[in-house]
């Protein structure tokens, strides 16, 4: 069995932030005892990778075994997405511009 990674384990995002502030929790169904929280997605997410790796760590050296992975298979990087056609025509003449697939270059752009 491969070894298990923190990108094994999904997680929520819920919005805490008050006043206009941003300020996120994560929500980890197979670590309900962990608790992380970052002013942005990207802060978040960095704690929680950070979190159940120390989970992961602290699990191995007392020799217990970590939950089941949560399942990859529901992610095959196909997504349907519905925007305005004007959008669509601009993201696609975009795309022409930096000599990319469509599909690329929006990859290009969420990341």
């Amino acid at each position: 069995m491969d070894k298990i990674t923190p990108s094994d384990y999904s997680y929520s995002v819920i919005n805490i932030g008050e006043d206009g502030e941003d300020a996120y929790e994560a929500i980890i169904p197979k670590f309900p005892n962990i608790h992380a929280y970052g002013d942005t997605p990207e802060e978040l997410n960095d704690g929680v990778i950070a979190a159940i790796e120390l989970e992961l760590e602290d699990l191995e050296k007392a020799g217990k075994t970590p939950p089941p992975p949560d399942k990859k298979s529901n992610f095959n990087g196909k997504i349907l997405l519905r925007i305005n056609p004007e959008i669509h025509e601009k993201l696609y003449h975009e795309s022409l511009a930096h000599n990319l697939s469509l599909n690329k270059y929006i990859e290009s752009k969420l990341k």
